[in-house]
């Protein structure tokens, strides 16, 4: 999927993948902002990669519901445009580049 394709409202699905929150690299300043603006930063970590309930499907397929996207006044991880998804209650900040793993959800 690209970016042009998603709308706000709707449910996309990630395939073997499981958003995660990314703070590591991140300064104080970029950690503010994030906090400011109501998300976490993240990214689509396989689904295999630390997995606690021993469930190593690469078929795993996850849903997400899709917020649109914002625009931050100071870059944060080298971006100042995020795209914002509610994951188990929070909302993630994913870069558009992610958006290769995202499909329309069917049937839901």
């Amino acid at each position: 999927m690209k970016v042009g394709e998603a709308s706000p409202g709707q449910i996309l699905c990630v395939k073997g993948r499981i958003p995660r929150s990314y703070t590591r690299n991140m300064g104080e300043q970029e950690l503010a902002i994030c906090k400011e603006s109501g998300f976490i930063p993240g990214f689509l970590m396989p689904a295999w990669i630390n997995d606690e309930i021993g469930n190593h499907d690469s078929e795993l397929r996850t849903l997400l519901f899709y917020l649109g996207p914002v625009w931050l006044p100071k870059p944060v991880g080298g971006l100042k445009k995020h795209h914002l998804f509610l994951y188990e209650g929070n909302r993630v900040a994913l870069e558009g580049y992610d958006f290769r793993h995202l499909s329309l959800a069917e049937g839901v």
